[in-house]
């Protein structure tokens, strides 16, 4: 199974908002997620991990139900760390799925969707497979 991959992450802020697209490859394909939230109720990795899910959703089988419970920025000596956990319920069970990235160069909102990816990419081979 080809592995999920990154094309593209667009952050754009107006009138108070804040709105994410992020553009994923799988197996030649592309599908891209989007995302818009109120400017004060959410931060721009938060919103960049929605995305993500969203451009997932396109990508998985329907019967997994993906949500994003959590979405953390942590400041490290190397660079901004975002963790994130993902509920993954399929199959009559609730998972949750924990994912980090970090980077000293890369915009958050890519570090966010790079932290998804390592949340779910296992799981999401295991649920093509079968």
């Amino acid at each position: 199974m080809a592995r999920l991959r990154i094309l593209g992450v667009r952050v754009e802020r107006h009138a108070g908002r804040v709105a994410v697209a992020v553009s994923l490859g799988h197996d030649g394909e592309t599908a891209t997620g989007q995302a818009d939230r109120p400017a004060a109720e959410s931060e721009t990795p938060r919103v960049a991990a929605e995305a993500t899910l969203d451009a997932l959703r396109q990508i998985a089988p329907t019967r997994a139900h993906w949500a994003l419970e959590d979405a953390v920025v942590s400041a490290m000596s190397a660079g901004h760390a975002v963790i994130v956990d993902v509920v993954l319920e399929a199959e009559g069970r609730e998972e949750h799925l924990i994912g980090s990235a970090l980077s000293a160069s890369v915009p958050l909102a890519e570090v966010a969707a790079r932290a998804v990816i390592d949340a779910v990419e296992r799981r999401l081979g295991w649920l093509i497979r079968t």
